[in-house]
């Protein structure tokens, strides 16, 4: 669902009154809105909106946003229908909504802001020179009105260009943490690699964290799933292999592929009878049931493998 404009920059009930009171426009200033419109815009609407067009036909920047003929008439009634609202109910939310999509839409079709604040100025002009000279009241209020619009249109101008660096920066810092992610991780089973699990334990042991045990896990006769079965089955088994040893640790202990068919298990936490159990259980989940993979070369479902285990003290943690 698309939020109106006035919530989207935050125009709530006070922060028109604020608006409003800046400029000092009051409930009287309604009374000159109807003058405003009677007297001037619609006797002389469609020659103010002529006036402006051929002006802005004279500038290098606003020509190629102009488009042809066609586009230009359009442009010509909308300019108009503006005019025409001009100061009407403009104490109202739906008068903030309208003038906010104006600002929006001049930024979406990539009118600079300068030349946005030079336009505007001159449209104003355009309107004052109309109004008789001894209207001060009227020739206030254009002023005050006028200014009230251009103010939105630059809220709109500002609050998108902010919330543009906000999502380039979002999606810098997702491509960042895509990138780091990718440079950490192993691309086949997702776990940290060699570089990420190595530098885990190492800023551990820096830390001084006590009672670390390391686990080194490897599937024996690997080379033979792949000669026999294919290098995809071989890459089956290896994320099935991950699975079962995610699902014998404890949510705080890491776990990274350290190359090929071996696997780094960093325990926290774990004294050495504390480490041996893990690698026991570890060794069950892994070996206890065969995995199962259709083969690339058979097209059929390959053979069960059983990973084997051997076991053998390890420096600091359970063993192999």
């Amino acid at each position: 669902m698309t939020l109106p404009y006035t919530e989207k920059f935050g125009f709530d009930a006070k922060r028109i009154r604020e608006r409003l009171q800046w400029l000092q426009l009051t409930a009287q200033d309604h009374a000159l809105a109807r003058r405003l419109r009677e007297t001037v815009l619609l006797p002389c609407g469609d020659d103010i909106v002529a006036t402006f067009y051929d002006w802005l036909l004279t500038i290098d920047a606003s020509r190629p946003l102009l488009g042809n003929d066609d586009f230009i008439r359009r442009l010509k009634q909308t300019q108009k229908a503006y005019l025409l609202e001009l100061g009407h109910d403009f104490d109202q939310p739906h008068y903030f909504e309208s003038r906010l999509r104006v600002g929006q839409a001049h930024v979406w079709v990539g009118l600079s802001l300068s030349l946005y604040q030079c336009a505007y100025r001159r449209l104003t002009q355009l309107i004052l020179d109309l109004a008789k000279p001894e209207d001060a009241p009227l020739r206030a209020f254009i002023n005050k009105i006028t200014a009230l619009d251009m103010s939105l249109a630059i809220e709109t101008y500002h609050l998108t260009q902010v919330q543009a660096l906000e999502d380039s920066l979002s999606r810098s810092r997702q491509l960042q943490d895509h990138l780091r992610q990718k440079a950490f991780s192993d691309s086949l089973t997702g776990l940290a690699n060699h570089q990420a699990i190595h530098r885990q334990l190492q800023q551990m042991l820096t830390e001084g964290d006590k009672d670390v045990a390391v686990v080194m896990v490897d599937i024996d006769h690997f080379k033979a799933i792949n000669d026999q079965h294919g290098h995809p089955v071989g890459d089956k088994v290896l994320v099935e292999v991950t699975r079962r040893l995610r699902a014998a640790l404890r949510d705080f202990d890491f776990l990274g592929r350290y190359g090929g068919e071996e696997f780094l298990l960093v325990l926290t936490r774990a004294s050495l009878a504390t480490a041996t159990q893990v690698a026991e259980r570890t060794h069950r989940g892994r070996a206890g049931e065969p995995a199962r993979a259709r083969s690339a070369r058979r097209h059929q479902l390959g053979g069960q493998y059983r990973p084997q285990e051997r076991h053998g003290g390890n420096t600091g943690g359970a063993g192999r």
